[in-house]
């Protein structure tokens, strides 16, 4: 069961992400020492905090005066309910919640976390109410009597006096690529997690020769929890083991227990008996933007929705663009590229900011080759 100051942490975290996710407070996330204070906060911003609070535990808060008032009526919801609702990435356009029962999360702690048993320190760089977030943060450090240090992830930081052998240092993607690029390195005995999006090809090897003893990446999903671990990016994930597999199917399913009947894998895979999975390809068509799930569909269909377009495209940039969205525009008869500041403040007024297309292009017609397919531009 999670503690009132467990609960109370979790809380903070919440408000604090979603300070930077208004723009309100962009160095929020990274102040972790400071009391997250209500007096003078921006009402959309504890309004917005508030129901994800209720989201995240399952309750509807009532009015309250205090975050200390907030944290009781949550940690009487935990009591009740005993589990977390974690937010999907919304691939359909529309988020849900996935329930995750406490002893679903036991279960998670004791597989996934005994890969990393022997950790002197936790040290968490991914937002709390996330499936890895809230694992290392919480449960991993429950089970296994070991400390968590949550920290920022702010890849500038004094690596090298923070960080001790024994270390286990729980990060994703995007973090390690800026840890890399700013020079980096690390001291002995480390161990490096990634998670929460698909690990970009060579970044095992580049992480070792930072200094890492050991690379680690995990694969789930906000539906499943966690499903697969693997050492290095030429193995299969080993999928966890409190999942049952079947492969009588034309695709292979699983199944644990507190889930209703058997799901599919959350991408397209190549199965290696006996318990083994590669990732291939996505399912539906979600990129990872800044580690952040993204729905290119449902930025389409908000793009699409604005007077002055008449068609749309939206994909995720090459690297060598950045590392963000890019729209292709038809514009309807009457209207012009002139419109595009119009454009980018309608969008903004109902896309995050991972969501937001940074670069657009015009046309006459959506790009397609020779052969009539959609090429890209």
């Amino acid at each position: 069961m999670f503690s009132l100051e467990q609960i109370s942490f979790l809380i903070e975290d919440i408000f604090r992400t979603e300070l930077v996710k208004q723009r309100r407070d962009a160095f929020a996330f990274f102040d972790t020492q400071t009391p997250v204070v209500l007096t003078g906060m921006p009402k959309d911003v504890l309004a917005q905090a508030t129901a994800q609070v209720g989201c995240f535990l399952g309750f509807t808060p009532s009015p309250f005066n205090s975050l200390e008032e907030l944290v009781k009526q949550a940690v009487s919801a935990y009591q009740q309910g005993k589990a977390v609702y974690l937010s999907t990435s919304g691939s359909t356009g529309t988020p849900k919640l996935a329930r995750h029962t406490h002893e679903m999360m036991l279960a998670e702690a004791k597989s996934v976390g005994a890969h990393f048993k022997t950790a002197k320190r936790f040290i968490t760089l991914t937002p709390r109410q996330h499936l890895y977030g809230l694992s290392f943060a919480v449960f991993f450090p429950s089970v296994f009597d070991i400390p968590a240090v949550p920290l920022p992830p702010l890849p500038v930081q004094p690596w090298h006096t923070l960080l001790k052998p024994g270390d286990v240092v729980a990060g994703f993607p995007l973090f390690w690529e800026y840890f890399l690029k700013a020079g980096n390195t690390f001291p002995s005995g480390i161990t490096a997690v990634t998670s929460t999006a698909p690990c970009p090809k060579g970044l095992f090897d580049r992480l070792k020769q930072a200094g890492a003893e050991k690379v680690v990446e995990l694969y789930g999903a906000s539906e499943t929890g966690g499903i697969g671990v693997r050492y290095s990016e030429e193995e299969p994930f080993e999928i966890n083991d409190y999942w049952q597999v079947d492969t009588t199917s034309v695709s292979p399913r699983i199944h644990r227990d507190g889930i209703d009947g058997w799901l599919d894998f959350p991408d397209e895979v190549r199965f290696v008996p006996p318990r083994a999975i590669f990732p291939l390809k996505r399912l539906d068509a979600v990129v990872q933007v800044a580690g952040v799930n993204v729905s290119l569909k449902k930025v389409e269909q908000v793009l699409q929705s604005h007077p002055a377009v008449a068609a749309c495209r939206v994909r995720l940039m090459r690297p060598e663009e950045g590392q963000r969205l890019k729209a292709f525009i038809v514009l309807e008869k009457g209207h012009s590229e002139q419109e595009l500041p119009d454009i980018r403040q309608f969008l903004a007024d109902k896309l995050s900011s991972h969501e937001m297309p940074r670069s657009f292009a015009f046309g006459p017609s959506l790009p397609v080759n020779a052969m009539g397919k959609a090429s890209d531009w």
